[in-house]
């Protein structure tokens, strides 16, 4: 809806001379964009982050005593940490969580993250300067980072796909209200940090694409790498992304060589800088050139499970079949130290939403291939996708390679690449919503449920059927003049049963299991 369709709405409607008065334009030009809905889904998100950090017991999320410790550290002796032999005791953590970290039991000795880059920590000190310590404070300082994440995914979501508006705000609402994210977020970790800097990177990189290829924008990007590698080591994706996006345009679009080196140098040198004082400081604490302290954390850390031992133990099926069922809950939600799940049928919900959302990319690729191989040879801003395709496939690739080494299922690992995991979501739910993908959706949905009685369990076969029926319905109802008025309507339902499902969470599962023993 633009300003005049707008300021003629509130004539005709009557909501308020305040609305139409020229005294008010910026509150009508406001309204007349996607902000406001960015603004309600900002809002929504602070709402329901706050009631998780409330509400999750103390220290009931992964990790969140050795984050909390390397600030404790930071703040108290005014100098890094470094990991040494006995910061990380399997036995006693574990105790840890079997007895729900009851007040009599320490976390002070729990210091296994002490190796991670420093950034997260030195702008977590001043919150526990102020606060005496206090978690709270810590998990709400990054709820409010968290906020910068969703705004980030928008604005990538917005460059990516312009029209319609429901994408990108649809992008938005996915990675404020994913249980497990906002989980995350709600939780003392250097995670959201380095989703921030992964997203403003990916921002940039986009930027610079469609607006001239400016050395400014590569300069950026480049401190946005650096800010990463001091952030966390998941955040070093950001530099193969950026190298092959930039090599890419420069290929296409047959840039000189000259003009390339410089680029480049705009590219790296920045990023190399601000890492450097931290690589060499590694090097020299912990030897042999480990100058992200990774291999000396193997080392501490022995005690965890292997990947090797593990299917040693149970065989390469029982392998595959806990790493796919495991990594899809964790990514949609497993709570505490990996072990409070929601009920199964729940989870078959949210596997069925996955399930429509990457059908409806699938059906929207055909339509959009011919335009997409178009713009590649015409215009830069073809190159968009580009990014955010190595984004995923670079997160993909570091999660497999890290559970080569260790037994490390967990979805939340993937959150890096949450700009692309949220744009294929909004993209494939909105196409699927379209009239003639509903009702291959929903028929082959009730296909499904047809051929799952006797195998499924009935819950599965009745959501399967009510969502392929809702589908197939939706289909034929679309046809009418106020179809499209229905498409988004379904398509906000969908997160709006996200935001339910979020503040029942705490209530129904967290508080209930994480509840210390007596």
């Amino acid at each position: 809806m633009n300003f005049a369709n707008l300021h003629r709405f509130a004539q005709q409607k009557c909501i308020g001379q305040w609305l139409v008065n020229t005294q008010h334009p910026r509150i009508v030009r406001f309204l007349a964009t996607d902000h406001w809905a960015l603004a309600l889904v900002i809002t929504v998100y602070v709402a329901l982050a706050a009631l998780f950090a409330l509400t999750t017991p103390p220290w009931q999320n992964p990790d969140e005593p050795a984050h909390y410790n390397y600030v404790a550290y930071v703040a108290s002796e005014r100098r890094l940490p470094v990991l040494q032999m006995g910061d990380y005791d399997e036995g006693y953590l574990q105790r840890l969580k079997d007895e729900r970290f009851r007040p009599g039991l320490s976390v002070a000795g729990v210091r296994y993250e002490f190796h991670q880059p420093p950034l997260y920590y030195l702008l977590a000190a001043p919150v526990y300067w102020l606060s005496g310590g206090n978690l709270l404070a810590l998990r709400l300082f990054n709820v409010a980072l968290g906020a910068g994440v969703i705004l980030l995914v928008f604005a990538c979501a917005r460059i990516i796909v312009p029209t319609p508006r429901f994408i990108a705000l649809g992008a938005a609402a996915f990675a404020a209200f994913l249980p497990m994210h906002l989980a995350l977020m709600a939780a003392v970790n250097n995670d959201v940090l380095a989703e921030l800097v992964i997203a403003g990177g990916c921002v940039m990189l986009l930027r610079w694409q469609t607006t001239g290829h400016r050395p400014l924008g590569l300069v950026i990007v480049s401190l946005c790498m650096g800010l990463g590698f001091l952030t966390k080591a998941t955040a070093y994706v950001l530099l193969p992304v950026a190298l092959l996006t930039v090599t890419a345009v420069f290929v296409i679009g047959r840039i000189s060589g000259p003009v390339r080196l410089s680029q480049y140098a705009f590219l790296l040198a920045p990023a190399m800088l601000l890492g450097l004082p931290l690589w060499i400081r590694n090097s020299l604490v912990y030897g042999n050139l480990d100058f992200l302290g990774l291999a000396w954390h193997d080392v501490v850390v022995s005690g965890q499970p292997t990947t090797a031992g593990w299917i040693a133990a149970h065989g390469w099926v029982a392998y595959w079949q806990r790493a796919l069922e495991f990594t899809a809950k964790s990514f949609w939600g497993v709570f505490g130290w990996l072990g409070v799940f929601m009920d199964a049928r729940i989870y078959t919900y949210l596997f069925i939403l996955s399930g429509m959302a990457a059908m409806g990319v699938m059906l929207w690729l055909p339509s959009q291939w011919r335009m997409a191989a178009e713009r590649w040879r015409t215009t830069a801003a073809s190159h968009s996708y580009l990014a955010l395709l190595l984004l995923g496939g670079g997160v993909l690739a570091a999660y497999g390679w890290y559970n080569l080494g260790f037994i490390q299922h967990q979805g939340r690992y993937l959150l890096p690449a949450l700009p692309a995991w949220s744009l294929l979501f909004a993209v494939g739910w909105w196409a699927v919503l379209e009239r003639r993908a509903s009702g291959i959706a929903g028929g082959l949905l009730l296909i499904a449920a047809g051929m799952g009685l006797g195998t499924f369990d009935r819950w599965t076969v009745l959501l399967c059927g009510l969502v392929g029926a809702g589908l197939l319905l939706h289909g034929v109802l679309a046809r009418y003049h106020w179809g499209h008025t229905l498409r988004c309507g379904l398509y906000c339902a969908i997160f709006l049963s996200l935001i339910v499902l979020d503040t029942a969470l705490p209530f129904l599962y967290i508080i209930p299991q994480l509840r210390r023993l007596l």
